[in-house]
């Protein structure tokens, strides 16, 4: 093996550490790397150096097999209704990303949809240094049951209000009559609701 292609082989298995590192993290315990489009980057990188490897390396059994498991999982995902590949191609594009609010250095707001059978959901994100950490997430049943029959979806802006040691308020502004939301940060509940 060449010096070359030993350097591209290094770089690509730190890749796919920080990309399963990344995955576990969120899906366990819903930390991330900063941002929303850091993760997005992360996967392509990721996809993208492991079709570089797959290459370099096609003499080797191991560079087969991860072509066949990378299409493999796109064809099991495809025949499942596409529900998983609706999945994967709204978490790791932009399509999925309805809106991306900062409201101050240390929380940004997002309003995201992942899956083609459910609605979007809300989410208030506290940013630590450059990874992040979900600390609320809701949906339109918890958020919109009243009679404004508005959905999270329709959102134009997020209007951050104020805060406490235990709540967050903000306003989802969608040109009137808008919503104001006071949330309990520790809890993740809702202690106010008000149209205004």
């Amino acid at each position: 093996m060449s010096q070359n292609k030993k350097i591209i082989l290094k770089i690509y298995l730190i890749i796919s550490a920080l990309f399963a590192l990344n995955c576990f993290f969120y899906y366990f315990k819903e930390i991330s790397l900063r941002g929303y489009y850091s993760d997005v980057i992360l996967f392509w990188v990721w996809l993208l150096m492991s079709f570089i490897i797959i290459i370099l390396f096609w003499k080797n059994l191991l560079a087969k097999l991860l072509l066949a498991s990378l299409v493999l999982t796109l064809t099991l995902s495809i025949i499942a209704m596409m529900i998983p590949f609706y999945a994967l191609v709204l978490s790791t594009t932009s399509l999925g990303l309805y809106i991306e609010k900062n409201l101050n250095e240390k929380y940004r707001a997002q309003i995201v949809g992942y899956s083609a059978m459910t609605a979007p959901w809300l989410e208030i994100i506290e940013k630590k240094g450059p990874i992040e950490k979900r600390i609320l997430k809701f949906t339109d049943a918890q958020l919109m049951n009243d009679s404004l029959n508005v959905k999270i979806r329709s959102t134009k802006d997020i209007i951050f209000k104020n805060e406490t040691d235990s709540t967050l308020t903000l306003t989802l502004f969608y040109g009137g009559p808008n919503k104001t939301i006071t949330f309990n940060k520790n809890s993740g509940e809702i202690i106010e609701l008000k149209n205004n």
